[in-house]
C-alpha cells in the first residue's frame, strides 16, 4: 500500500508511477485503509524542509494503524519529492511516526515555490530534465523496495540542520498561512478552479471570489491553478511562474 498526499500533482505523479512499477495500491493521506500489507510506502512534497502539516497529522493520528502488529517484521519506506532539497524531512518525519524508517528517498521534481525572493518555477527545460531523472529514480527505488533495502538516497543539500531546524520553524509560523492571499477581482471570471484543486478544502467561492478559510497548508495549487493569474501571496508572487503539471507534460 502507497499512502500519498500531493499538492500541486508532483507527489501523486510520483506515487502512481511507484505504484506502477511495484503492483501496489494508492490511497491518499486521510485514513488508513484495512490491509494486511507488510510493505507500506509514505509519498509526499517536501514543504520548507519538513514534512507538511497534513503528512504530520496523518502519521500522528494513524501511527498505530500504519505500524501495527503486521509491520514489526514488515517495511515502512518514504518518498519526499521536493525542487531542490530536502534536509532532514526523513527525521521530522520519524519523530512524528516514532520509530524509524526502513528506507528513505527523495527525488527532484519541477520547483513550485514561489513566495519568497529568489524562489520561481523552474524553467521548461529543467521541467523536462526532472521528468526524465524521475523515471530512472523510481526504477531505482521499486527495486529497493522490492529487495527490501535498508537504504537512504537523499538530497539533503547545504546546511540541512540549519534548515529543517531553524529555518523551517520560522516558515511554519510567517509563511504556511493563507491571510496573504488576495484576488485580484477585475481578473479572477469565478471559475472555481482554486477551489477545486485545492486539496484540503480550504477554499470556497463567495460573492464570486474565491475566500481561504484558515486551514492552509502552504501547497500554493490555488496560485498555480488560477488561469488568469488573479491569485497572488502578498506582493511577491504577482511577477512569477505558474506550474502546470498537465500542460508541461503535453508539451513533452
Amino acid at each position: 500500500m502507497i499512502y500519498y498526499f500531493s499538492g500541486t500533482g508532483n507527489s501523486l505523479y510520483v506515487a502512481r508511477h511507484l505504484a506502477d512499477a511495484l503492483g501496489e495500491r494508492l490511497c491518499p493521506m486521510v485514513s488508513p485503509v484495512s490491509t494486511d500489507d507488510e510493505v507500506i510506502g509514505l509519498v509526499f512534497p517536501v514543504y520548507g524542509w519538513g514534512i507538511p502539516k497534513v503528512v504530520e497529522k496523518f502519521v500522528r493520528n494513524y501511527k498505530a494503524s500504519l505500524l501495527g502488529g503486521r509491520l514489526e517484521g514488515g517495511f515502512l519506506y518514504a518518498v519526499m519529492t521536493c525542487g531542490d532539497d530536502m534536509g532532514y524531512t526523513d527525521r521530522v518525519l520519524e519523530k512524528a511516526l516514532g520509530r524509524k524508517l526502513d528506507a528513505a528517498f527523495s527525488v527532484l521534481m519541477p520547483d513550485v515555490y514561489v513566495c519568497l525572493p529568489g524562489f520561481d518555477v523552474d524553467s521548461k527545460e529543467e521541467c523536462k530534465e526532472k521528468f526524465s531523472l524521475e523515471k530512472e529514480a523510481i526504477q531505482n527505488i521499486a527495486k529497493c523496495v522490492k529487495e527490501r533495502q535498508t537504504v537512504r538516497h537523499l538530497k539533503r543539500g547545504p546546511f540541512p540542520w540549519t534548515k529543517t531546524y531553524i529555518l523551517r520553524p520560522l516558515f511554519n509560523r510567517y509563511l504556511v498561512t493563507d491571510k496573504y492571499f488576495h484576488v485580484d477581482a477585475s481578473s479572477c471570471v469565478s471559475c472555481g478552479r482554486c477551489q477545486k484543486m485545492c486539496p484540503v478544502g480550504n477554499i470556497l467561492i463567495m460573492d464570486d471570489v474565491p475566500q481561504w478559510q484558515s486551514n492552509c497548508v502552504g501547497c500554493l495549487a490555488c496560485f498555480h491553478a488560477c488561469p488568469h493569474h488573479a491569485i497572488n501571496f502578498g506582493k511577491m508572487t504577482q511577477k512569477k511562474g505558474q506550474y502546470d503539471l498537465l500542460r508541461m507534460l503535453n508539451e513533452e
